[in-house]
């Protein structure tokens, strides 16, 4: 008796084992991004009087161009978001051109207690084309 539950447990831990490395193997296929893309991060965080937007996008080879594209920072007023700064990608220290890896943080000024959201997309471009992503963050000002 001790023997057939001896073997269920095994049978059920090497299930979970087999569906575990399935799990993992499609998180490391979903990393990877695109023909273009090999890895990339977008983080926002804040601190006194300011608002940090960290980027990272690292390109499946040298790349023609990548980067950042654009970052849309929007404040809460009443009910709506208003616009309160924007960047694109040929301002100063958002993309590279012919490189692998492009990391940066763009910073705007926040006011405490102010709700923003923050829209930043990344790219890379080689002659198979462009491809982004994109992410929306919403953070509190300190």
């Amino acid at each position: 008796m001790k023997r057939k539950h001896f073997r269920n447990l095994v049978a059920m831990v090497c299930c979970l084992m087999v569906l575990s490395t399935t799990v993992f193997a499609a998180k490391i296929s979903e990393a990877r991004a695109s023909a273009q893309i090999s890895a990339y991060y977008i983080e926002v965080t804040t601190d006194s009087g300011r608002i940090n937007v960290e980027f990272s996008v690292t390109g499946t080879d040298i790349v023609d161009k990548l980067g950042c594209e654009s970052i849309y920072v929007y404040a809460r007023q009443d009910s709506r978001w208003r616009l309160v700064e924007a960047w694109v990608e040929d301002d100063e220290g958002m993309s590279v051109s012919d490189h692998f890896v492009h990391s940066n943080v763009i910073f705007c000024n926040g006011t405490a207690g102010v709700e923003y959201k923050v829209v930043a997309t990344i790219f890379s471009e080689n002659s198979l084309g462009r491809d982004t992503r994109s992410e929306t963050t919403y953070v509190t000002g300190e």
